[in-house]
């Protein structure tokens, strides 16, 4: 009997960073199974808690571990005291936490003796093979490194020898090939409302990005599971949820013309129970006319992606990327705006090739053409990706630093003694085109882009706006001085973010060792003195505890612009008056789930609201006013209850609840109808 422990851990010290079903490695699980039938033993291990408690009575023949960047370290413990108390165990890796070349991987495996073997690239039939052969070798590990180098896909070490065998061909068929871990009910114990289900329709890309897991050749050809078999799982799904959204591990969501048929099938699923709220994916690149019908099938739960990393040909060329022509991203944004649903966009700081002058273009060519969340990210060179390679940053001249990723920390008891682990990466800060200034100048700005522009927060007004010729980048340079300005009531908001940056970061990985070795390390990460993710931390502490300052800002920045109209013109100013309070009782207060709001307005907000704000409000001014109800309906109560179940309802909850979901989900709306409450011109936000 063949004894497996498939594992695929978060960390779970101060919440779940790792959020999704273990997709990966229960794919290799139902291959095996298979394969295996009743000749196989196995569990199926997400959280730490539980595979330590699986060790203390269990012994494993193989530990099949999938590896990424956010439990790497954790996973690597895992493995080493694995191999102290049970030297016999087979230690199987797999996973995109892996570098490219063959000199690159030798040296990372070497530096990890307690991995016996790591799978590179697609590892179903790899996993299978090698475990046949553990078997018929008595699980003698010696004994399949010296004798089967013609299992394929498999990077080890042979007596002291470094062998690379030959790269497996990708599965053809997928449903054949791998039977579904939701039909087959092994995903049943992940519908706990901790954790959110992760389905996949497609496998591989098309693209060649250096920055990029997927980028490799071997990826290359993309194959699809066929449609029975994703309804299956969807309805499967569907019947067992308890969380409000469920994410595509697809690369590009609408490559096949049977994406909208799933598509269809997530709306019916929609209209009969409300479920999914969102559907969290990565929408096809060059599939411009599918994405807007999927889109106006999905409408606001569909978040369309034009993920670009920059505007720059240069930058482009680089990174081995092709965009999407700017006018078709101008179509997606425009028809994402009519189907009620989010359109957003990726940028990557610091890439080869990038200055400060290009990004904050990126940026500014990303808000005109009509995308609502733009997305930035630092450049992480990841192993695995060819930009990480050493050719590539000694030609780029990378400077980088370490931090360790938010949540992704923890203290474990294994076999009987506690380790604390903590899970880092490298953050390229500077490069041959970009100092170190320009990126700080940079973080600055997108914060401003962040706080001020994404999840809709200040939407309203930029559409008004726009009526008048005003562009959106124009108004957030605008923004951006005002908030950055020694005097503005956000200065110290930016400040404590530079901050807060500069205290994660550490010049190289031995300093960021030294100091997670010390006793302060782990209770400065758990206290939250470490850790945060500063972009979404700092956008939540914007939204929930600074909404007033940014509301008022952004008030200057359009009247300021509008100064003539509203000269000629009183609605104009009168308008921007009540919508501010309009924004602040929608959008502030948003823990608190129950609260309500009554205005007294001379424009018809709800009419406004209800329509997307694509109408003219001046048209709707009347002399006297009318009294406005606005709170969350039942729908809204029931779905935020469900994300504050899943994430927490704290600060730091929040800014996880809207980086995994849509700032959108906390807004309230104009109710019909309505009690008597209190009307507070300057709504506060609740102390929680």
């Amino acid at each position: 009997m063949l004894k497996v422990a498939f594992i695929d851990l978060t960390h779970s010290d101060v919440g779940i960073p790792a959020y999704n079903f273990p997709l990966g490695v229960s794919y290799i699980a139902a291959t095996a199974i298979k394969h295996f039938g009743a000749n196989i033993d196995f569990r199926l291990l997400k959280y730490p808690a539980e595979l330590s408690a699986y060790l203390d009575e269990n012994t494993p023949h193989i530990a099949a571990f999938s590896s990424y960047m956010w439990n790497a370290k954790l996973q690597e413990l895992y493995a080493r005291e694995i191999k102290k108390h049970h030297p016999e165990v087979a230690t199987v890796f797999g996973g995109p936490h892996f570098p490219v070349n063959a000199k690159e991987q030798e040296l990372w495996l070497r530096e990890r003796p307690e991995i016996d073997f790591f799978v590179d690239g697609e590892g179903e039939q790899p996993f299978i093979e090698l475990a046949e052969a553990l078997v018929a070798a008595s699980h003698d590990i010696g004994k399949v490194k010296a004798e089967r180098h013609d299992l394929p896909s498999l990077r080890f070490f042979d007596r002291g020898r470094f062998v690379r065998t030959d790269m497996s061909a990708r599965l053809l068929d997928l449903d054949e090939s791998i039977p579904s871990p939701f039909l087959t009910g092994l995903m049943d114990q992940f519908f706990d409302g901790k954790l959110t289900p992760m389905v996949q329709t497609s496998r591989g890309c098309p693209y060649s990005c250096t920055f990029c897991h997927d980028g490799l050749e071997y990826m290359s050809k993309t194959k699809r599971f066929s449609q029975k078999r994703i309804d299956a799982e969807l309805e499967y799904i569907f019947e067992r949820v308890n969380v409000p959204n469920i994410t595509l591990a697809d690369l590009n969501w609408g490559m096949f013309p049977g994406d909208i048929d799933t598509a269809r099938t997530f709306a019916r699923m929609k209209e009969q129970k409300g479920w999914p709220r969102i559907v969290n994916t990565a929408t096809a690149k060059n599939q411009k006319q599918r994405v807007i019908e999927m889109a106006s099938i999905l409408k606001e739960s569909m978040v369309v992606g034009a993920s670009i990393q920059s505007t720059d040909a240069e930058v482009l060329k680089l990174i081995k990327r092709t965009n999407i022509a700017f006018d078709a991203i101008v179509t997606m944004a425009k028809q994402s705006k009519t189907n009620n649903s989010t359109s957003f966009s990726e940028i990557i700081l610091c890439l080869p090739g990038d200055s400060k002058q290009k990004h904050i273009k990126s940026i500014c060519d990303m808000l005109d053409a009509g995308i609502q969340d733009i997305n930035n990210h630092q450049f992480v060179p990841l192993p695995g990706t060819e930009a990480a390679d050493a050719d590539v940053r000694n030609e780029w001249q990378y400077v980088t630093k370490y931090r360790v990723m938010p949540r992704c920390f923890g203290e474990y008891r294994i076999y009987g003694k506690t380790h604390t682990v903590f899970e880092y990466n490298e953050i390229c800060v500077a490069n041959r085109t970009m100092p170190f200034a320009d990126y700080q100048e940079c973080r600055w700005f997108d914060m401003t882009v962040s706080i001020f522009n994404n999840g809709s927060i200040l939407s309203e007004l930029y559409q008004f706006a726009a009526q008048f010729g005003i562009k959106r980048s124009d108004l957030i340079l605008v923004i951006h001085e005002l908030a950055t300005r020694p005097d503005s009531p956000l200065r110290k908001l930016y400040e404590d973010y530079r901050a807060d940056e500069e205290r994660n970061f550490w010049d190289d990985e031995a300093s960021i060792l030294a100091f997670l070795a010390t006793p302060e390390a782990l209770a400065g990460y758990r206290a939250g003195k470490y850790g945060t993710n500063q972009v979404y931390m700092y956008r939540t502490l914007g939204m929930a505890t600074h909404l007033e300052d940014v509301v008022d800002i952004m008030t200057k920045a359009v009247e300021d612009r509008l100064a003539e109209q509203m000269r000629s013109n009183p609605k104009v100013g009168q308008y921007i008056s009540e919508l501010r309070e309009v924004m602040l009782a929608i959008k502030s207060s948003p823990l608190d789930i129950d609260r309500t709001f009554t205005l007294d307005l001379h424009f018809d907000f709800a009419t406004l609201w209800h329509n997307g704000f694509e109408m003219d409000p001046l048209a709707l001014w009347q002399a006297e006013p009318q009294t406005f109800l606005i709170g969350h309906d039942d729908l809204q109560r029931r779905n935020l209850e469900q994300y504050f179940s899943q994430f927490g309802r704290s600060l730091e909850g929040l800014s996880h609840l809207i980086h995994r979901s849509t700032a959108q989900v906390l807004h309230r709306t104009f109710l019909e109808g309505g009690a008597s409450v209190k009307h507070e011109k300057t709504p506060q936000v609740a102390a929680e």
